[in-house]
């Protein structure tokens, strides 16, 4: 059931929230893509904002609620803006969208099981079934690199084209 509702929200363009047993908030969105194996959104903050295009795997969905007052009232704030960059993938699976999307940004945002408000902004250097050897852009308060290994099972969501994401690459880019 779960499956044929998500496409048929996908279908529809509504917009959704969608909690997932890996984190405690739900995040809300546009469903790009759903199968059996993956889901891909367009995220929006609840100022209406486009904070990034979101892949992660379809078994971590615990609830999905959508046509409430405050989904409404947040369409319109996103409408009122211009519609964010399309990303579409080849890939049908977390790690195989997870390699695509890295091959075509420049940085993924990388979200962990153990806390996945914290993130990593990085590129993989290297991954297999177990580990991934990722390069780190830091914040801004140090704006050094900084090579990390870390387990593949704990990765839980990956977003491209977030605005603090672009902007602290950027501030890498500069020599400061």
């Amino acid at each position: 059931m779960l499956l044929s509702e998500l496409q048929n929200i996908a279908d529809k363009r509504e917009l959704v929230s969608i909690a997932r047993d890996c984190h405690d908030e739900e995040i809300t969105g546009f469903v790009e893509s759903v199968s059996e194996a993956l889901v891909t959104m367009q995220l929006f903050d609840n100022a209406g904002l486009y904070v990034g295009f979101a892949v992660f795997e379809f078994d971590q969905i615990c609830e999905v609620f959508w046509g409430n007052r405050e989904h409404r009232a947040l369409r319109q704030l996103i409408e009122s803006r211009e519609p964010p960059p399309a990303v579409e993938l080849e890939a049908d699976e977390f790690l195989s969208a997870m390699f695509e999307l890295n091959d075509r940004f420049d940085s993924l945002c990388l979200h962990q099981a153990d806390d996945e408000d914290h993130y990593e902004i990085a590129s993989i250097e290297a991954c297999d079934e177990d580990w991934c050897r990722i390069l780190t852009f830091s914040p801004m308060k140090t704006l050094s690199r900084t090579s990390k290994l870390i387990r593949t099972e704990s990765l839980t969501r990956v977003v491209v084209q977030s605005a603090y994401q672009d902007s602290i690459v950027a501030l890498h880019s500069l020599d400061i």
